[in-house]
């Protein structure tokens, strides 16, 4: 074969190999865009310094930047991260499972508010229960505000179980796979 063909193939060859190495491996200014399949760590703590949550240690929360399947703050802090990045991001509820609301209630029998309650319920009482309204099955925080001892039912306010709550996250970004758009 011709020397000059030969070397020709050896440089598209080599061009090939750092091309599909760098594709892969990504660089090191790399950051997370949405529509990037993204690989977390993160630990969940309340106001009161309780950790409610954590991965750490565990496999990473895997998720697409801006798909809706995370919390808006969680998703707009980990948007600019690079692999290996830490920060900790404090979000108000409108960031995080929005304001405690009293809009959004079911009536229910006492029996099934006691059931959640794991016994006897009184105004106040707070449980997590099951919606199912919403067309899938989603865990709740159910708060009594009525007994109606005579028909025998209850109106429970439903809410996310963090509505209302001030969320402090600790996020760190392990790896950026691929854009999904």
């Amino acid at each position: 074969m011709n020397s000059k063909i030969t070397g020709a193939l050896l440089a598209l060859a080599a061009l090939t190999v750092v091309v599909f190495a760098a594709g892969c491996i990504g660089t090191a200014d790399q950051t997370a865009q949405v529509n990037d399949t993204v690989n977390v760590y993160y630990t969940l703590t309340l106001e009161d310094g309780t950790v409610r949550e954590t991965n750490v240690g565990e496999s990473p929360l895997t998720f697409v930047l801006g798909s809706g399947q995370m919390i808006k703050g969680f998703d707009e802090a980990v948007v600019g991260m690079k692999p290996g990045e830490t920060k900790t991001v404090t979000l108000t509820p409108d960031q995080a499972y929005g304001e405690y609301s009293y809009d959004t209630y079911a009536d229910i029998p006492v029996s099934l508010a006691e059931s959640y309650n794991g016994g006897p319920i009184s105004i106040g009482s707070t449980f997590l229960m099951y919606d199912y309204s919403t067309g899938s099955i989603q865990v709740v925080q159910g708060e009594v505000m009525i007994i109606d001892n005579e028909s025998n039912m209850t109106r429970v306010v439903i809410n996310p179980p963090l509505a209302g709550k001030t969320l402090t996250f600790e996020i760190t970004l392990d790896s950026i796979g691929e854009k999904t758009a």
